[in-house]
């Protein structure tokens, strides 16, 4: 072959690949973003298993115990178990968010715990060290309740008739969600709990997925398909009114920016009474008892010996 024949040949070659490149660059970036936005939407459904290693003694109780209990579905959950200190018996489940785990609410529960009551703290399934390998952002969780209310039932210094629930986020719409389904769920405490799932996506994209709120639509599609779950279904506001004559306590910091502070104020106007809420003004999300123990304290004991007769 000829040196002409050689050139002729390679500028043929290198204009195939330039026609190529392009569309191969493209594939190469969406296939990349794929992988990312895939990444992203798996956060919301299997959050990084965050595992605590704090204690109930480390906010000065002494008489608490690790236990585990298994749900109907066959997964063992992990939790503490404080046993109530008094004669009444009442006491208490705590339900973290999505992320978070048991030691989430351990403040609170031991401001409780000194007042007498029981408290059971567990980590939900596909959090801390608990079985499960994804969240159903509130669907399956309710037999993780379930689960707990037996273990509760099943302790002799447990009064049957004095357990109530406190949840936190996704935690509060998990406890909404299990007392509706549960009549033997006596109060609930919801804090920091949205209206509905769908309504809140774009908050949720940004607080958990860490983008930006106009790919929520994309993301949380994305992210119930991995789940399997449809968010239409995860609708608080739905389900509060069925609880009376159970009372509930709706609890809200008013620079919230995961769910927004209207939300409290519709779930308030939408349950029915016996009924209660409490706005901490200057809490965000997650830090409601650190910004006001005082007041969060008073209330909460306040409602608990009103409606447990404690």
């Amino acid at each position: 072959m000829g040196n002409t024949a050689v050139l002729h040949y390679r500028i043929s070659i290198m204009r195939k690949l330039g026609y190529k490149l392009p569309v191969f660059f493209i594939l190469f970036l969406l296939t990349g973003l794929a992988i990312f936005l895939h990444s992203r939407a798996r956060r919301l459904v299997a959050p990084p298993r965050n595992i605590t290693h704090q204690t109930p003694a480390d906010f000065g109780m002494t008489n608490w115990q690790d236990i585990s209990f298994t749900t109907e579905d066959h997964l063992q959950l992990s939790g503490w178990y404080v046993p109530p200190q008094n004669e009444s018996g009442a006491a208490l489940i705590f339900v973290h968010g999505l992320g978070s785990n048991r030691s989430a609410l351990l403040d609170q529960a031991a401001m409780l715990a000194e007042a007498g009551y029981g408290a059971l703290m567990f980590d939900l399934r596909a959090h801390g060290r608990s079985q499960g390998t994804r969240s159903s952002w509130g669907l399956a969780e309710v037999a993780d309740v379930q689960a707990a209310l037996q273990f509760l039932q099943n302790q002799p210094e447990v009064n049957a008739e004095k357990i109530g629930i406190i949840g936190h986020s996704m935690g509060g719409a998990i406890a909404i969600r299990a007392a509706a389904q549960l009549p033997e769920i006596r109060l609930v405490v919801a804090e920091s709990v949205y209206t509905n799932f769908a309504d809140n996506e774009e908050r949720l994209t940004v607080s958990f997925a860490r983008l930006p709120a106009w790919s929520a639509p994309l993301v949380m599609d994305w992210a119930e398909w991995i789940a399997g779950v449809d968010s239409s279904q995860l609708a608080p506001q739905q389900e509060v009114a069925s609880l009376s004559p159970r009372p509930i306590l709706f609890i809200q910091g008013g620079r919230d920016k995961t769910v927004h502070v209207q939300n409290g104020s519709t779930l308030y106007e939408t349950a029915v009474p016996p009924k209660a809420r409490l706005l901490i003004p200057n809490a965000d999300h997650n830090n409601l008892f650190a910004t006001d123990p005082e007041q969060m304290s008073q209330r909460l004991r306040q409602f608990l010996t009103q409606t447990l007769d404690f």
